[in-house]
């Protein structure tokens, strides 16, 4: 058996803490994204994520056309969107 002290106390389970560091995300992805969800509220959840993705994917179509480079807020509003960083 054993000794648990002089209360009886138990410790607390900590939550297990998360595998992946939230990347920090520049003001401008932000900006959009609260306006996307700001726009989207009344639509519903999956047309503000739709919206969100074509948004994203225009922007980073455009940069490709322009100047071939990405800006790194652009990558984060499609990851934001998509999960995944997108290569094309």
């Amino acid at each position: 058996m054993k000794r648990q002290g002089k209360n009886g106390a138990r410790r607390a389970r900590r939550p297990p803490r998360a595998t992946k560091r939230a990347a920090a995300r520049s003001p401008k992805t932000v900006a959009i994204v609260s306006l996307v969800e700001a726009i989207s509220a009344d639509c519903g959840a999956r047309n503000g994520v739709v919206l969100g993705e074509g948004i994203a994917r225009l922007l980073l179509d455009v940069y490709k056309q322009r100047r071939g480079t990405t800006p790194a807020w652009v990558t984060q509003l499609v990851t934001h969107y998509t999960g995944t960083a997108r290569k094309s």
